[in-house]
């Protein structure tokens, strides 16, 4: 018996050493994509890329399901080639993940305004005929997507959404430019560097023992609700003070 439960620890040390390492690894991998533009673009050139329309992501219908398709980097010129866009537009991807074979991961939205585009931006209906597959706003099919794409797609559904928002300094007024990974903007003017913002949100079920308390918004679609949640009004003050505490501690 004891040998038995030796050897089921071992096997259970040796899997989350495993899973370990593999986070470690990854979270290195993304953070030299992140501070080097060029492994980030060299990245790109082996990597897949998760394409958006105005914020919704494409997707397509299996089954009961919807998947999220990945395009490759000569797949992506090639249909910004089709539409008489120039591939200089994908500079404006996102870096949102990397494979435990580091293969990275990137999004692109086809809909927003692009200082690299010749039009505004691409056609709706003709993208998604040559796609093969729709554009949905993902809160609509969040929970018929598997873990993985969802967590991908609202990481990139956030960072584009920010970029997006964030296109001029504020000190300046000038124009930001964000690097290769789009983990930052910088201003050139002044040097300052913006980074994606962190609101902080309290999620709680309420329940009673036997049921929980649900609520839903009039945006939801339809059969959707959710916990109740909101967004948390912290003090500026408050952060400077966590801040300089972690700093005492370390």
């Amino acid at each position: 018996m004891s040998l038995y439960c030796g050897m089921a620890c071992r096997r259970k040390f040796f899997w989350c050493y495993r899973l370990l390492s593999t986070y470690v690894t990854k979270t290195r991998y993304l953070f030299e994509l992140k501070e080097d533009d060029d492994a980030c673009k060299k990245a790109q050139q082996t990597g897949a890329f998760y394409l958006f329309h105005s914020l919704a992501p494409l997707l397509q219908t299996s089954a009961h399901q919807y998947l999220a398709p990945r395009h490759s980097l000569l797949e992506l010129e090639r249909l910004l080639g089709k539409f008489g866009q120039d591939a200089q537009r994908i500079e404006d991807s996102v870096l949102i993940g990397c494979s435990e074979q580091q293969e990275a991961w990137f999004a692109l939205d086809l809909g927003l305004d692009s200082s690299f585009s010749i039009s505004a931006s691409l056609h709706k209906p003709e993208m998604e005929t040559e796609l093969k597959g729709s554009f949905i706003e993902l809160r609509k099919a969040l929970f018929q997507l598997n873990a993985r794409d969802a967590s991908l797609l609202s990481t990139a559904q956030a960072l584009l959404r920010w970029h997006d928002a964030h296109q001029f300094c504020s000190r300046s007024g000038q124009p930001t430019k964000k690097n290769v990974a789009g983990s930052k903007r910088v201003c050139p003017s002044n040097n300052i560097i913006y980074y994606p913002q962190m609101a902080p949100v309290v999620i709680t079920l309420v329940s009673d023992g036997t049921r929980c308390l649900l609520a839903r918004q009039s945006s939801f679609p339809k059969g959707m609700y959710s916990a109740l949640a909101g967004f948390c009004d912290i003090d500026p003050g408050e952060l400077e003070r966590i801040r300089d505490s972690c700093l005492v501690q370390s």
